[in-house]
């Protein structure tokens, strides 16, 4: 379900897919709003960039670097091009398909090619420390070890009072 803010506010700019933005993930007819994610409706060569994490990220990426360039009054020629990584899942314990062009992949080991990709990926040596000693967890005792995120204490009359 989406955010009422971008429902009120997009409203008469948007598809089944998500907001109408330009090459350069703007709003149509919305100067100086964003989106991007599967918020986003993105066209790249008459075809739907799909909704996946990737293409969420590159167009983070791109839309950070891109108001930046605009901080400093710098024209941004380009606009955004998605680029296809390609597709893994787990399917099952020991199971993961992978496709990525003409490759096509499936089995134990790629499995293992899926864990390594998602504990490389992320961003910090105790992360993938605490990732990798959980999975170990989970894979040889069958449990789910719980995923708390620690939240520092609400100050009363900031805006941490409010919720999101």
């Amino acid at each position: 379900m989406r955010h009422r803010l971008f429902q009120r506010c997009l409203a008469p700019r948007q598809t089944a897919r998500g907001a109408l933005v330009d090459p350069f993930l703007k709003v149509v007819d919305a100067p100086g709003v964003f989106v991007v994610g599967d918020a986003a409706s993105v066209i790249q060569n008459e075809h739907p960039v799909p909704g996946v994490a990737q293409a969420a990220i590159q167009e983070g990426r791109y839309v950070g670097r891109l108001i930046a360039k605009e901080l400093m009054e710098r024209k941004v020629k380009r606009p955004f091009c998605y680029f296809d990584k390609g597709n893994m899942a787990v399917v099952g314990k020991n199971y993961a398909v992978l496709e990525r062009g003409w490759l096509r992949t499936s089995g134990s080991l790629t499995w293992l090619v899926w864990a390594f990709v998602h504990i490389i990926s992320l961003p910090q040596l105790q992360n993938r420390l605490r990732v990798q000693r959980q999975w170990l967890w989970s894979y040889f005792t069958g449990q789910r070890s719980s995923r708390l995120i620690p939240e520092p204490p609400r100050t009363p009359g900031t805006a941490n009072d409010y919720p999101s």
